[in-house]
């Protein structure tokens, strides 16, 4: 069964997309390479914010808000359908990539955004991908924890407000991000 999905303008959106059966698909760099060249086109196409991501094995997370002029579905179906037709061609397969269409959650506030990103960051730790969140490359960690550039993301506000340099903002968010589960 099909749900609505909720959407609304300014909307920020927690989006999971599941790979079938949950399959371990991104296997290798060129693999997580693609996806995110694949991200950075359907934004600059669309015009939608990308506030944080992580790429793992047998999912995505990414934190997107929309553009005035697309919804949240439209940019989905663009990013999973390039991705699946790009691996399945790549890795000369047949067959769903994706579990099912993606999953959203909309975002009420900043406490939500900053408790999400931290989710998002440690989610390589957690699934033990890496040791530190800042190790894991396919995602915004090492962007908001060491300052390391990121063409992908889009700095929102809430960050932005957690101190006045660079250098406090990275503190700041260090702190939230160390928190234990």
């Amino acid at each position: 069964m099909r749900y609505y999905r909720i959407e609304y303008e300014d909307a920020i959106y927690h989006i999971t997309c599941r790979c079938n059966n949950q399959e371990q698909l991104f296997n290798e760099e060129n693999a997580f390479i693609q996806y995110m060249k694949i991200l950075k086109n359907c934004k600059e196409k669309y015009g939608f914010a990308i506030y944080d991501y992580a790429i793992m094995n047998n999912h995505v997370h990414i934190i997107i808000k929309p553009g005035p002029t697309i919804n949240i579905s439209k940019i989905m179906h663009s990013i999973n359908r390039w991705y699946a037709r790009w691996y399945n061609e790549h890795y000369m397969r047949k067959g769903h990539f994706w579990e099912s269409r993606f999953d959203s959650v909309i975002i009420k506030d900043d406490s939500q955004l900053l408790a999400t990103m931290r989710y998002i960051d440690n989610n390589p730790v957690i699934a033990g991908l890496c040791m530190d969140q800042t190790d894991w490359k396919y995602s915004g960690a090492s962007f908001y924890l060491k300052g390391d550039s990121n063409s992908l993301l889009d700095i929102p506000e809430t960050y932005i407000s957690l101190g006045s340099t660079d250098e406090i903002r990275r503190c700041a968010y260090k702190s939230i991000v160390s928190v234990a589960f």
